[in-house]
């Protein structure tokens, strides 16, 4: 009974030796990088769904890290923009986007610029800047939340193909 066990823990030893082989010298590299050890790995299927997923992994973390370390949240985005939408005599709903405020306080502020009163347009001036900035953070803030996405996705396709679905 002994010999037999042996026997098929070093037939699986060996296939898993095989397999390791199979791995390209660029996906062990790859796997070496993100800190994935090669010979836990069976299969390229296997190797390439690990990368996907330490990479999103490293996507994200640096993503957060960024929003962290000066973007601000679309929440505070949104006080911001309501704040300064009264402060231009804008109306808001409590159901109007972002954009929708956006939108709103550029028209407004196109209004002043074009008002002629030199007073008024230098406000209008300062509101402009102050526009551009929360905008601007709005644009960053879809673009990371649309990163993450398609990370995600990436990792799910990679996932079923690592499954054979």
């Amino acid at each position: 009974m002994t010999s037999i066990s042996s026997i098929s823990s070093a037939q699986s030893a060996a296939v898993s030796t095989y397999k390791n082989e199979e791995l390209s010298s660029s996906t062990k590299q790859k796997l070496e990088a993100l800190g994935i050890d090669p010979t836990t790995v069976t299969s390229e299927a296997q190797a390439q769904s690990l990368i996907a997923q330490a990479e999103a992994t490293q996507h994200q973390q640096n993503s957060g890290q960024q929003q962290q370390g000066g973007n601000s949240s679309e929440q505070e985005l949104l006080s911001e923009a309501k704040s300064l939408a009264s402060t231009i005599g804008v109306s808001v709903s409590s159901n109007d986007s972002l954009d929708d405020i956006i939108d709103n306080i550029s028209a407004e502020i196109q209004v002043m610029l074009n008002s002629g009163d030199q007073s008024k347009v230098a406000a209008a001036q300062s509101y402009q800047s102050q526009l551009a900035s929360i905008s601007d953070r709005a644009d960053s803030i879809q673009s990371t939340q649309q990163n993450i996405f398609n990370a995600m996705n990436m990792i799910s396709v990679s996932n079923k193909y690592a499954l054979g679905l």
